[in-house]
């Protein structure tokens, strides 16, 4: 079967990889370079920095099997299992609402964390899905699909997954000829809301590195600092600060100078003055960060016997990355066993 995945976020990844294990001709659709969504890392410096996920844990037995696959292989480590918490006047060294799990992060960014699952399949990157046609039983091609790419070519494919945010997910179902079917899916999907971060890293010369690992904040405007160093085993000071959502919807219009200059003020009240004397820098928006009222499936399919179409993601099941592996993995288990005799 060939099936065209639309995304490179851990969802798709995990469910490409696995499928194409199984046998299928597995191709992934990314509008941007870089794959793996949220686990975007940057270079400054030659650090590493993510700007996007930071850190992440581990509940399920399915993703605690892989992160210890991951963790051999020299890709992610253990990290953190408290961090420091500013309550809006000072940084208290140990959060009061800590429930001290154990947090893993990449040895040299999450990046490669999502890179490391696009091994066994073909990736199309800088390429934008504009739309589905559904062909259905009686046609003349020999695919079921064809997914229509913005540059006016086409992929053709016997099956779709949509592994993108909830938003783009709507806009892509709405395309889809086959209303009647589709209808339960849209409906869901379209009741899905997001908030949105900014991420700012930096780098700094001459600054020591700080001695924790990360600060969670009581803050109108700074949700999160990451002492990024921690992570990497280096002597060059390197932060990563995030906003909280209602900083981002305030100043979503103004320019990146202007973030910098407001994230680095009130990071200066939490960490110090010297956050203003920064080397380097990167201000990363995420529109749509993190779900904030995710839907209670792992999945959501499209029940066409003659050609299968499913949605996952981070706002199916839960909204941490954990759930977005999850959501991949349940469904490419659902579709092995459904379309194929080979156990990935």
């Amino acid at each position: 079967m060939v099936i065209g995945i639309i995304g490179s976020s851990i969802s798709g990844l995990i469910a490409g990889k696995r499928l194409a294990k199984a046998g299928h001709d597995v191709t992934i659709i990314e509008k941007n370079r870089s794959l793996g969504g949220r686990l975007k890392t940057v270079e400054l410096d030659s650090l590493n920095l993510d700007v996007g996920l930071s850190r992440f844990d581990v509940t399920t037995n399915t993703f605690d099997s892989f992160v210890k696959t991951q963790e051999e292989e020299g890709i992610v480590q253990k990290w953190a299992k408290e961090f420091s918490y500013y309550d809006g006047l000072e940084v208290i060294n140990d959060d009061p609402n800590s429930d001290s799990r154990q947090y893993y992060t990449g040895t040299n960014g999450l990046q490669p964390f999502a890179e490391s699952m696009s091994r066994w399949v073909d990736i199309k990157s800088e390429e934008q899905a504009g739309g589905l046609t559904y062909i259905g039983p009686d046609r003349s091609k020999k695919r079921s699909w064809m997914i229509n790419l913005t540059d006016i070519s086409v992929f053709e494919c016997d099956a779709v997954i949509i592994a993108t945010s909830a938003v783009e997910a709507y806009g892509l179902m709405q395309t889809a000829q086959n209303k009647t079917e589709s209808r339960r899916i849209i409906r869901h999907v379209d009741e899905v809301r997001y908030d949105g971060c900014f991420s700012l890293a930096a780098t700094f010369d001459n600054q020591e590195v700080p001695d924790w690992k990360g600060i969670e904040c009581e803050n109108n405007s700074i949700s999160w600092i990451c002492n990024e160093s921690s992570k990497l085993n280096t002597d060059k000071t390197a932060l990563v600060i995030q906003s909280t959502p209602e900083f981002y919807r305030k100043h979503a219009q103004k320019s990146d100078d202007e973030i910098k200059e407001l994230l680095f003020e009130e990071a200066s009240d939490i960490v110090g003055t010297w956050v203003h004397r920064s080397k380097s820098t990167y201000l990363q928006g995420w529109k749509y960060f993190k779900t904030k009222n995710p839907i209670n499936e792992y999945f959501m399919e499209l029940e066409l016997e003659d050609a299968p179409l499913a949605l996952i993601g981070d706002y199916l099941g839960g909204s941490s990355l954990e759930s977005a592996f999850v959501s991949g993995y349940n469904l490419s288990e659902y579709w092995i066993k459904k379309y194929t005799e080979i156990t990935a």
